[in-house]
């Protein structure tokens, strides 16, 4: 008896989890209707301040996580069918050397609509030509222009296109860490030192982090064959909580996504894991506004300065 009872146990220690969660960590309805509502939210959201009309948001990221077609599905979404606009690329070296501000229009009313992303070099190790912490640092407080070029190989004395002195609406007011989901766990240490180093120069500046968990199609079968399960996948749960411990961001700031790459038309479900997270980021750029009139500066531009040689600031 004692025999049979030790073999229960150890079979019920062995059990493998199943890999749906008892009930979503999230609730999301995919409805055509939740798809109008987030929409028509978006289009509605207007700043606190008047000194930004148009949030700006930077994507940061490694190399073919999804950045640039995070941008393509969100212009894909309010024009009405997939494109691509941005240029993304599973090449093995970034395919974004500029700095790149990128409107989104609607497509019925022609407007622009309340919010503008922000473009940048994907994150590399420098050894193969990694774009420098300090650029990223120099296009959030402002002072890297649209059309700027990296060249992290070639360091340059003096940068006479850069901003001199960047207002509000010049800086970035949220940055949205872009992570593929089936690399998480493979991340280098240098680029895992790259966020930290960025992570805390925003924590100091006051402006919101949120991170898009990209590619979860292809991390999880589940998801893949139906995108509905996408907050009751137990595998994606565990690298949500993964991604927030690396970091530093709370679970309810990381926001999985699938980005359209392949297809000719929108997809509901996709559009509206993609209009979720932009209704997120929107609410969250608040928070930055609410910390420069909690600092009295919504009118007055902080006291930093360009940092780096390889972005010095010229009178000339």
């Amino acid at each position: 008896m004692g025999a049979l009872v030790w073999k229960a146990i150890r079979k019920e220690e062995t059990k493998q989890p199943l890999p749906l969660l008892d009930k979503p960590w999230r609730e999301l309805k995919f409805t055509e209707e939740v798809r109008t509502e987030l929409i028509e939210d978006i289009k509605k959201y207007t700043t606190k301040t008047d000194d930004v009309e148009q949030p700006r948001i930077l994507l940061i990221g490694q190399i073919k996580a999804g950045k640039s077609s995070f941008f393509n599905s969100v212009n894909s979404v309010f024009k009405g069918y997939p494109i691509f606009q941005a240029t993304a690329c599973e090449k093995e070296t970034s395919m974004s050397k500029y700095c790149r501000t990128y409107a989104v229009y609607d497509s019925k009313s022609g407007k622009t609509l309340p919010f503008t992303f922000c473009d940048i070099m994907g994150l590399e190790p420098y050894s193969v030509g990694g774009i420098h912490v300090k650029d990223i640092i120099n296009v959030i407080r402002g002072y890297i222009p649209d059309n700027y070029k990296f060249n992290p190989m070639e360091a340059k004395e003096v940068c006479k296109t850069c901003t001199e002195q960047p207002s509000l609406a010049d800086k970035v007011h949220c940055i949205v860490y872009v992570i593929d989901a089936s690399v998480v766990n493979l991340l280098e240490k240098e680029l895992q030192n790259k966020f930290d180093e960025i992570h805390e120069e925003a924590h100091r500046l006051g402006i919101p982090q949120l991170v898009l968990l990209a590619k979860v199609d292809l991390t999880c079968n589940i998801v893949k064959d139906d995108l509905t399960k996408v907050y009751q996948s137990r595998y994606i749960h565990e690298k949500v909580i993964k991604v927030s411990q690396m970091v530093g961001v709370p679970v309810s700031c990381i926001l999985p996504v699938k980005n359209y790459w392949w297809e000719t038309e929108l997809d509901m479900k996709v559009d509206i894991l993609t209009l979720k997270a932009l209704q997120q980021i929107l609410r969250q750029s608040e928070a930055f506004f609410d910390e420069i009139k909690q600092r009295g500066k919504s009118r007055e531009a902080p006291p930093l300065t360009c940092e780096g040689i390889s972005c010095r600031l010229s009178n000339s």
